[in-house]
């Protein structure tokens, strides 16, 4: 579905990603882990337009996503849920999922797409008038995944899910990470949490220092011995 070839990526002069390349194929949900300062928030950004590539190709669909603008690559149906959740704070829950589909024009399916998404995370429909800087971090990041959704996207892009939130909830979130991906949403998730990555994942890729140290089937990665010691302290 998209198709990251020898992307070199980062801030001013400084290269954070070194020639990653990188598959994802319709349907999947492919993890990519690996330790803070990897590379792996730039790789996500370099897809959704916020970090222009220096080189290298990004393609989906066949039209090369490198030079497009942030609201063009939105428009090819990618969604990025960032870390840190960045909810609109002084906006109630509803208006946070209805910016969601700011791009949309079909009404109908916007409207069920908004019953889906509150239905998947309860929570959100009892909170539904509340200030979204009132929920918790778990119900913030329910409520970033949910705003996500309501793009319509062919590919949702998670970063770092798990990041901050209570054990019980990372449950619940992972759990209905998995059920949007069952329902045909092609995911693209960096997690921290390697071994709950890799449980969840169809496929997955490790990033140190910029570059792809490790890829395959996740439940091969999560055996084998070299990624269990470097990234999952086993």
């Amino acid at each position: 579905m998209i198709e990251l070839n020898a992307i070199v990526a980062g801030y001013g002069a400084n290269p954070v990603l070194q020639a990653v390349d990188l598959k994802v194929r319709q349907g999947e949900l492919v993890a990519v882990i690996g330790p803070n300062g990897a590379g792996k928030t730039t790789l996500l950004r370099a897809i959704s337009g916020l970090v222009r590539p220096t080189s290298g190709a990004i393609m989906m669909d066949g039209k090369d996503l490198t030079r497009l603008d942030p609201d063009q690559i939105v428009g090819m149906g990618i969604i990025h849920v960032p870390e840190g959740r960045m909810v609109l704070t002084r906006m109630t829950v509803r208006e946070n999922l209805m910016l969601g589909a700011f791009k949309r024009n079909d009404d109908a399916a916007v409207k069920r797409d908004f019953d889906h998404a509150v239905t998947m995370f309860p929570i959100l429909r009892e909170r539904i008038g509340q200030m979204a800087g009132t929920l918790s971090g778990g119900e913030q990041q329910m409520l970033a995944i949910a705003r996500g959704l309501m793009g319509a996207p062919r590919l949702l892009m998670l970063d770092e899910p798990s990041l901050g939130i209570a054990p019980i909830l990372v449950k619940t979130i992972f759990k209905a990470i998995k059920d949007i991906q069952d329902a045909g949403v092609t995911i693209l998730m960096v997690e921290q949490n390697a071994t709950k990555a890799l449980a969840a994942a169809d496929r997955a890729y490790a990033l140190d220092l910029g570059s792809v140290t490790a890829s395959g089937q996740a439940d091969a990665l999560l055996k084998d011995e070299r990624v269990r010691q470097a990234y999952l302290g086993l």
